[in-house]
C-alpha cells in the first residue's frame, strides 16, 4: 500500500469510529443487505415500472430488461467502489464531494434531498389502487397518510429492529417474485429470437404491430431505472461493522439480486403469456397473467403482496433518507439550531429521530402533488446523479482515493465508469426525446442543479465547506 493510501486508511478508520451521540455501528452485512433489498423492492419495480415498460414496448420489454441486467452490473461495480471508500450516512454526496470537490458534493446532496419526499410520496400514492382492490371501503386519504404514518413509526425504531421487520416483509415479497418466475418459466409459448428480432406491441387499433426503435429507446430508460440499485446500502455505512471491507460486497450482492429479481419476471411473462395482445391491453398485466394461469384468487393475493412491498420500500427509504438529512445537519449546512436538530441521535434507539420526522413531514406534503408530476420531477436523477458518481470513481481511482488497499476495487478499471458515463449520455438523449416526462424532468432537475451550484458558490465555498467523513458536526 502506498503512503498516501495508508494515510487515507488511517484517517478513515478514525472517522468511522462512532462519535458521542453518533450513529451506532450495530448492523451486519446481512442486515444491510435486507434493508437495501427492501428499498429496491423488486415487486414494486416489476408491477409498477415493469408494467409501464410492457405497455410501451410490448414484447420488446423482455430485451430491454435483459440489457438492464448488464446496466445493473456496471452500476453495482461503480457504486461498490465508491461505497467501499466512502461508507457514510450521507450516501453519494460524501464520496462525490470528497473526490470532485465541494461543488459536486453540493449538487449531489441537493438532488437527493430534493427528491427524497417526492420518491416516498410517489410510492405511497401508488399503494392506493392495490388497497382499494382488497378493501374498497377505506378512503384513499386514510390509505395514503395512514400508510405513511405506519412507515414512519417503524423507521423510528432502532436500525437493527427495523432491519428485521423489513426483512420479514421482504420474505413475503420474495414469495411473490418466486411464484411469478416459476409460473412464467412453466409454459413458454414464444421463442427468444422472435422476441428479440421482431418485438410486437399494441398499435392504435388495439392489434399487434412491430415496435419502433424510438419507442424502445424511451422505454429502455425506464427499464434501467427499475432494475438498477444497491447504492441505498451506503446510507447505512456508519452503522455497518467494518464498512470499508464489507460495503462493496453488500452493494454488489444487493444490486445483482435486485436486478435478476426484477428482470426475470418481466422476461418470463413475455415469453410465456398465451395471449400477448390481451396481456398488453390489461392495465395490470402481471396480475392478468397470474390470474389467467392460477385462477381468480391470484389477483387479490397479488394486490396484498404488492401493497405490502410498497409499504416496506417506504419504510427503508424513509430510514435511508433520514440518515442523509442527519448527515446534512452534521455537515453544518443549515443554521446552528437546525443542524443540532437534524444531527441529533436518540440515546435509546440510536436513530436520528428528528431527521426521520422531517423526512416524513416532507413526504406528507408531497402526497398532495399528483403522482405524474412527482414522477416527472424524479426521473432525471438517473442522469445527473449517475454521471457524477461515475466521474468520481474514474477520477478517485487515479488520485488513489477509491480502490485503495482494503477497499473494494472494480475489475477491468476504467471500463465500468467509462461505460457508465456512456450510459448517462444515452439516458440524456432518451430523456430529451421524451416530451411528456423526460425533457421536463431534465429541465426541472437542471434548475435544482443550478440552484445547488449557486448555493455552493455564494454560501458554502466562502465557508470552506467540504463533506465531513463521519464526524460529529455542529
Amino acid at each position: 500500500m502506498s503512503l498516501a493510501s495508508r494515510e487515507i486508511a488511517a484517517e478513515d478508520a478514525a472517522a468511522l469510529k462512532p462519535a458521542k451521540g453518533g450513529l451506532r455501528r450495530e448492523l451486519s452485512s446481512f442486515a444491510v443487505l435486507l434493508l437495501t433489498l427492501s428499498s429496491l423492492s423488486p415487486v414494486v419495480s416489476v408491477f409498477g415500472i415493469g408494467g409501464d415498460v410492457l405497455h410501451q414496448a410490448g414484447a420488446g420489454a423482455a430485451t430491454l430488461f435483459g440489457l438492464a441486467i448488464l446496466a445493473a452490473l456496471v452500476w453495482s461495480v461503480v457504486y461498490a467502489e465508491l461505497g467501499s471508500a466512502y461508507p457514510y450516512a450521507g450516501g453519494d454526496y460524501v464520496g462525490v464531494g470528497s473526490v470532485l470537490g465541494g461543488w459536486a458534493g453540493a449538487v449531489t446532496l441537493v438532488l437527493w434531498a430534493a427528491t427524497a419526499g417526492p420518491s416516498i410520496a410517489f410510492v405511497n400514492l401508488t399503494i392506493v389502487p392495490y388497497v382499494a382492490q382488497l378493501a374498497p371501503q377505506i378512503p384513499a386519504p386514510a390509505v395514503i397518510f395512514g400508510g405513511l404514518a405506519g412507515a414512519i413509526v417503524v423507521a423510528l425504531l432502532s436500525v437493527r429492529r427495523g432491519a428485521w421487520i423489513t426483512g420479514l416483509f421482504l420474505a413475503v415479497e420474495a414469495v411473490a417474485v418466486v411464484v411469478l418466475i416459476i409460473v412464467g418459466a412453466g409454459r413458454p409459448v414464444r421463442g427468444v429470437s422472435a422476441i428479440v428480432l421482431h418485438p410486437m406491441a399494441l398499435n392504435a387499433a388495439g392489434g399487434l404491430a412491430p415496435v419502433t426503435l424510438g419507442v424502445l429507446g424511451l422505454a429502455a430508460v425506464s427499464a434501467v431505472y427499475a432494475t438498477v440499485g444497491g447504492n441505498q446500502a451506503i446510507n447505512f455505512g456508519e452503522e455497518l461493522h467494518d464498512p470499508h471491507r464489507r460495503m462493496g460486497r453488500v452493494v454488489l450482492m444487493a444490486c445483482l439480486i435486485g436486478a435478476f429479481a426484477t428482470a426475470l419476471p418481466v422476461i418470463l411473462v413475455v415469453v410465456s403469456a398465451p395471449d400477448l395482445a390481451a396481456l398488453l391491453r390489461s392495465p395490470a398485466p402481471f396480475a392478468q397473467f397470474l390470474s389467467a394461469r392460477l385462477g381468480s384468487w391470484a389477483g387479490p393475493a397479488l394486490s396484498a403482496g404488492v401493497a405490502l412491498a410498497m409499504f416496506n420500500a417506504n419504510i427503508v427509504t424513509i430510514m435511508g433518507m433520514a440518515r442523509l438529512y442527519f448527515s446534512l445537519g452534521r455537515d453544518g449546512l443549515f443554521p446552528k439550531p437546525v443542524n443540532r436538530l437534524l444531527s441529533g441521535v436518540d440515546s435509546h434507539s440510536g436513530t436520528p429521530r428528528a431527521a426521520t420526522l422531517v423526512v416524513g413531514a416532507f413526504s406528507a406534503a408531497c402526497c398532495f402533488i399528483p403522482s405524474h408530476t412527482l414522477l416527472i420531477f424524479m426521473s432525471g436523477l438517473l442522469v445527473y446523479g449517475w454521471s457524477l458518481v461515475c466521474l468520481s470513481v474514474l477520477i478517485g481511482r487515479m488520485k488513489g482515493l477509491t480502490g485503495a488497499g482494503g477497499y473494494w476495487r472494480s475489475p477491468l478499471f476504467p471500463l465500468a465508469p467509462i461505460i457508465g458515463l456512456g450510459m448517462a449520455v444515452a439516458f440524456t438523449i432518451a430523456d430529451l426525446l421524451d416530451a411528456d416526462a423526460g425533457r421536463p424532468s431534465l429541465l426541472l432537475l437542471g434548475l435544482v442543479v443550478l440552484a445547488a451550484l449557486a448555493w455552493h458558490h455564494f454560501v458554502l465555498r466562502p465557508r470552506g465547506w467540504t463533506p465531513q467523513l463521519g464526524e460529529s458536526g455542529g
